[in-house]
């Protein structure tokens, strides 16, 4: 049997962003609506998390293997089958209390399923090496598969060239409708620079009023996306797992019994110490700087323990979108911090109770360093799922027995220990 087409990308890219999301109810597909899709899973009327899972493992199972979407029904349809969800049936819409006629499983929903989460899959990930590979190839190329079914708005975008910072993608980056089979190309940097390819003039947007009936908020969608597509679907899990500054600190939990030798300190950089009094983005900008970046990109990071996370200012603003890049009188630090988070001595793993009470894992890189003078400076990084923190404090240079300052730093050890940097580095 033909395996699915997915592209030239390798697919595990796509597996992994797919692996990654959660789970979200819905009766209606306007309930989850544009950016929450690049966190959660979700399809309509699947009232249970059993059903969805049901769904979402025979999808994983298409990207995984390449199979067709004939394989993929043949597999999943028995399955709905057997739990009443296939066909015509009446169930209650939870907004409205209305009790309705709907469309459970069909063919044409599961093509529609099928497709569009294998496309946003794919999306997903080659944004990913696009912002990988930007410095060679700054450029992305709007396709059309030009077909006789092509929306004629997406025909005439067919071989737009424009940067991939340009905010035109952050609306325009394909799919942009249901079924819609565009895609993009990078460009060589060394192509423009030669005139093989011109750079276009960025399209001018029209926009039309949308009313999500489910939400009652009217938006303005660009013509010729179909509304819920207007969004980046790469850009959108980057901001989705990017961790917004914590507006208080987390309480450390009980020390284990038992904790292994502190690590050697690390001699601090010359002028890793940033004037005090800076704007927020120039620390901001201090802190990309260690990662290779500047404001306005986005770069994946990967971390002693082999987790990615990516690195933007996003980083750096509330949930309420402020700049907070100072805050807690971390700015003259933030090139500690960076450093820290790229070579920390350790990291530990540990569960704390967030502040609705709610249990989540707390992740954090802990880093000694040691200034010229002898005098000792830690700086500790803390990320969970609903923020990041980031600390950077001194011992006094006189006055403490080494006991006293071992049993400082201790404190701050806690939980399972995930990586620990080798004695010798």
């Amino acid at each position: 049997m033909t395996k699915a087409d997915f592209g030239p990308m390798p697919p595990e890219k796509a597996i992994k962003w797919f692996k990654s999301k959660g789970y979200a109810l819905g009766f209606d597909w306007r309930d989850i609506w544009q950016e929450e899709h690049a966190v959660a899973f979700t399809v309509a009327k699947a009232a249970s998390i059993d059903l969805l899972q049901d769904i979402r493992n025979e999808v994983e199972k298409a990207l995984v293997s390449g199979e067709t979407f004939e394989s993929f029904k043949k597999n999943l349809k028995p399955k709905l089958v057997e739990r009443g969800w296939w066909g015509r049936a009446n169930m209650q819409d939870p907004l409205t209390g209305e009790v309705k006629e709907v469309q459970l499983g069909s063919t044409r929903r599961l093509k529609t399923i099928y497709r569009t989460n294998i496309d946003m899959a794919y999306a997903a990930g080659r944004w990913e090496e696009i912002e990988a590979t930007r410095k060679t190839h700054p450029y992305l190329r709007y396709r059309c598969s030009m077909l006789e079914t092509s929306r004629e708005s997406h025909k005439s975008w067919d071989g737009i060239v424009l940067p991939v910072d340009d905010p035109w993608w952050d609306s325009h980056y394909p799919p942009c409708a249901w079924n819609c089979k565009c895609w993009v190309e990078q460009v060589l940097k060394s192509d423009v620079d030669k005139g093989l390819v011109k750079v276009s003039p960025r399209p001018k947007t029209n926009y039309v009023a949308y009313k999500n009936k489910r939400t009652g908020q009217t938006i303005a969608v660009p013509e010729g996306i179909a509304p819920g597509f207007d969004y980046n679907v790469g850009k959108a899990r980057a901001r989705a797992f990017t961790p917004p500054p914590l507006s208080s600190l987390p309480n450390t939990l009980q020390l284990p019994s038992q904790l292994p030798a502190l690590p050697k300190p690390s001699k601090m950089p010359a002028k890793a110490i940033l004037p005090a009094g800076l704007d927020d983005n120039a620390y901001i900008a201090a802190f990309l700087k260690e990662f290779g970046l500047k404001p306005g990109q986005t770069g994946f990071f990967e971390d002693k323990a082999g987790d990615r996370m990516p690195i933007n200012e996003d980083l750096f603003l509330s949930r309420g979108k402020k700049v907070k890049a100072a805050k807690f009188g971390r700015g003259p630090y933030m090139t500690l911090l960076a450093l820290g988070l790229k070579e920390p001595d350790e990291i530990w793993l540990q569960w704390i109770k967030n502040a609705a009470g709610v249990w989540v894992l707390k992740k954090r890189y802990f880093k000694i360093w040691e200034g010229k003078d002898g005098s000792h400076c830690l700086t500790i990084f803390d990320k969970t799922n609903d923020g990041w923190s980031g600390t950077t404090t001194f011992t006094p240079k006189e006055g403490k027995t080494q006991a006293a300052k071992d049993a400082y730093f201790n404190q701050y050890r806690a939980g399972l220990l995930l990586y620990k940097k080798n004695s010798n580095g």
